[in-house]
């Protein structure tokens, strides 16, 4: 028999109603508390723990909804989904949810590009023909973003970061690598965005793509390894003082 998961928090007083909301129920998934599969109490059983207005709750759980976190169900009720059923925009509220948040994240995009390019490094020392394809795709990517700060098209020049970022972490040869890597699309273009604003299309970025290759070129994994995370944490500095 199904059961509706009590809850007991405290009842939100800050202006950004719906927002608060949100974090509470966040904090409800984040801990446990609420799993997947479980049955998410109703509006009225919500507004009353959290001492707000139905309409307030009714907007959380629509952005929820939205996202794929919950599913709801004709005549059943709302519905927690497991991790497969979460859009690829939710990663995107990372920016919205907290410092935290965005940083766990880029910590996840670091650790898997950082094994992507030492596997690269490794086969462009063993044989370095083998790279040559990937280094090709790189420099193509490269060229356009060169094109896009030249043109100042902002669109462009994220789409072409990314690009460039997932030739990388496809070229492994690992699936998984790559497919975890398309998840965070949304999120990562939502950094990409973020950090390049107050560089104002400056042609540092390009040079900071450039070096990368240069250092597959020769398999140097610890130059390689130290560009990357240059790279990585000043994108994660300048988002987190916009933040600010």
């Amino acid at each position: 028999m199904e059961q509706t998961i009590p809850l007991t928090y405290t009842p939100v007083l800050r202006q950004t109603v719906v927002g608060q909301v949100m974090e509470q129920i966040k904090e409800l998934i984040a801990s446990g508390r609420l799993k997947p599969g479980d049955k998410i109490p109703t509006e009225q059983e919500l507004a009353a723990t959290f001492g707000v207005g139905r309409s307030s709750i009714r907007e959380a759980i629509k952005v929820f909804t939205y996202l794929g976190i919950f599913e709801s169900r004709t005549r059943k009720g709302t519905y927690l989904q497991d991790h497969s059923g979460i859009s690829e925009e939710a990663l995107t509220w990372a920016f919205i949810l907290g410092r935290e948040d965005f940083r766990n994240l880029m910590e996840v995009r670091k650790a898997l590009e950082l094994e992507a390019w030492f596997i690269l490094c490794e086969a462009a020392r063993q044989k370095p023909g083998s790279v040559l394809t990937t280094i090709h795709s790189l420099e193509t990517e490269v060229a356009c973003m060169e094109r896009a700060v030249s043109e100042r098209d902002d669109a462009e020049l994220v789409e072409a970061d990314f690009r460039f970022h997932r030739a990388a972490v496809a070229a492994s040869g690992n699936s998984l690598f790559a497919n975890l890597f398309d998840t965070l699309k949304s999120f990562t273009c939502e950094e990409i965005t973020r950090s390049n604003i107050p560089r104002n299309f400056s042609p540092r970025i390009v040079e900071e793509h450039k070096e990368m290759i240069e250092a597959l070129k020769t398999g140097d994994l610890l130059t390689i390894t130290r560009l990357f995370r240059v790279h990585i944490e000043k994108a994660i500095g300048r988002v987190l003082r916009e933040k600010d």
